[in-house]
């Protein structure tokens, strides 16, 4: 019985798949499909955008250069200002009295000058006594000196004389009287003779003590006249003036504030020279800044007024490069005009730098150049070098960087190590939320910076022919029902198009943009 009952489950089991087989069947059945682009002559231009700050074309902050407090201001935000006008007032009294005290100090150092002066007068008249004294006593010595020896030996002959009794004793001492009077007069004339002379090295050294004083007091005149000229300065500089044309950008004080000289938190006012012509300071990556040239158009627009299109030329190229989170930066400045001073300072632009540009030329959209259909020419690769340093494909690539330039063993083991870097490059850059073509760039510069490291000088001047040629692509152009395949030279590529140089196509051809594959599945029904 349990046999018969697996027979019979058995039978069913092969009945139902014979069943399945033999009444039903799925078949799948692939449609492909093309889209389509005309190749059309229009304009092509490539930008590099970045953002940028709106500012003045020149602004000029002002800062207190003398510490006082701020007693009246003159001008406020947005006020026009003028060369010379009045901005504001320091309190002038410290300042005036200290002009005043270096007024009288001169005043009395030079009312000292003159006594001093005076009494060198004097010390000079009283040398020139003493000297004219001591001449006179000299001359006096030399006469009764001459006298004494005279009388001396006339005295000695009055004594032989007296001796003799030729005299008398009357006589002898008239003789003798008139001789030590002699002595006496010879004796006050050579203590006239020592007072004379020291009388003249008295003059002489007051003479030198005053004249020291004197210059000293003529230097002490010098200095307090400086201080007085500083001071009338500081003085003058209580009145703060405009040094420019423009208007108030930015007013710092308030009455009351003290303020000191050359300090930080002195700055007082920022003025503008106006809004007619202002500039943007942009920040430009240093995978971009090759392609910027002073005197390149700019199109901007700002947050305020978003549909607003504004034109500006590249007026400078900062040369100091700015570090900030191992990304290297450099500043643009773009000048333009602004119309009906709609624009402010300080205010973000949304900037378009138009690095290259080509007017009514073939252009064809890049999708074409993504088709893959079955073709040996889709395994070629281009011979354009720029291809090379994307740091993707690094294998292939580096077989056909070193095929290119003939590299030797050496420089290929060098090679090896190249990709490896770029790729912790790459993951470094998107870990920091890099955008992918700042990313591409960056490693694109770090590979030719790395692969010419390695290269001789006639290679790298063969790199940079390659790199500098115009790629091959191919596209695929649809014409009387038939796909053909073309190779087109491609020049400029921005915007979605790429510009054609060379190729048998012409303006109106369709290419394939895009390939679609559909796989369709059908159910068919069999009674037998």
């Amino acid at each position: 019985m349990f046999r018969s009952k697996i027979f019979y489950l058995f039978i069913i089991i092969i009945a139902g798949g014979l069943g399945y087989y033999y009444f039903s069947k799925t078949t799948v059945s692939t449609e492909t499909s093309y889209e389509f682009s005309k190749i059309e002559k229009g304009d092509i231009t490539k930008v590099v955008s970045a953002t940028g700050t709106i500012v003045s074309k020149s602004e000029i902050i002002l800062s207190s250069e003398i510490s006082g407090k701020i007693i009246k201001v003159e001008k406020d935000y947005n006020d026009n200002v003028s060369i010379g006008d009045i901005l504001a007032f320091f309190d002038q009294n410290p300042f005036q009295i200290g002009v005043k005290e270096s007024e009288a100090a001169i005043e009395i150092s030079e009312a000292t000058l003159k006594q001093k002066k005076a009494s060198l007068l004097k010390s000079k008249a009283e040398l020139n006594n003493a000297v004219s004294t001591k001449n006179g006593a000299i001359s006096n010595i030399n006469d009764f000196e001459l006298l004494v020896n005279n009388l001396k030996k006339n005295l000695i002959r009055q004594k032989l004389l007296f001796e003799k009794k030729i005299i008398s004793v009357r006589e002898f001492e008239l003789n003798k009287l008139e001789y030590e009077r002699s002595i006496f007069q010879l004796d006050n004339l050579k203590s006239v003779l020592l007072s004379a002379e020291a009388v003249i090295q008295s003059s002489q050294a007051q003479i030198q003590i005053i004249k020291a004083e004197v210059e000293e007091i003529k230097s002490l005149i010098v200095q307090r006249k400086l201080t007085l000229e500083t001071q009338k300065i500081d003085l003058s500089k209580t009145v703060v003036i405009s040094p420019i044309d423009g208007f108030i950008l930015d007013r710092h004080i308030s009455v009351g504030d003290v303020l000191g000289a050359y300090q930080r938190d002195s700055i007082m006012f920022t003025i503008s020279e106006g809004l007619e012509k202002m500039n943007v300071e942009i920040f430009i990556d240093e995978s971009d800044i090759g392609n910027i040239k002073v005197g390149q158009p700019i199109i901007f627009t700002t947050d305020a007024y978003p549909e607003k299109k504004i034109n500006a030329t590249v007026s400078q190229i900062r040369f100091s490069p700015i570090k900030e989170q191992n990304v290297i930066t450099y500043e643009v400045v773009a000048s333009f005009e602004n119309l009906k001073n709609l624009l402010y300072p300080g205010m973000t632009a949304n900037v378009d730098i138009i690095v290259d540009k080509r007017n009514d030329v073939l252009r064809i959209k890049n999708s074409a150049f993504n088709v893959k259909l079955d073709s040996p020419s889709q395994k070629e690769k281009s011979s354009n070098a720029s291809n090379w340093s994307s740091g993707q494909d690094g294998q292939s690539n580096m077989r056909e960087i070193i095929g290119k330039l003939g590299m030797s063993q050496e420089q290929r083991g060098k090679m090896r190590t190249i990709y490896p870097q770029l790729g912790k490059l790459r993951e470094s850059l998107i870990a920091q939320n890099q955008p992918k073509d700042k990313v591409n760039k960056q490693v694109s510069a770090e590979f030719k910076k790395l692969l010419f490291n390695i290269l001789t000088s006639e290679q790298q001047q063969k790199f940079k022919e390659l790199e500098n040629s115009n790629p091959v692509k191919t596209i695929y152009k649809y014409e009387n029902n038939n796909l053909i395949e073309l190779k087109v030279t491609t020049g400029l590529n921005a915007g979605g198009y790429t510009e054609i140089i060379k190729g048998d196509v012409e303006q109106g051809n369709q290419v394939i943009t895009k390939v679609v594959v559909k796989q369709n599945k059908k159910q068919a029904l069999r009674l037998f």
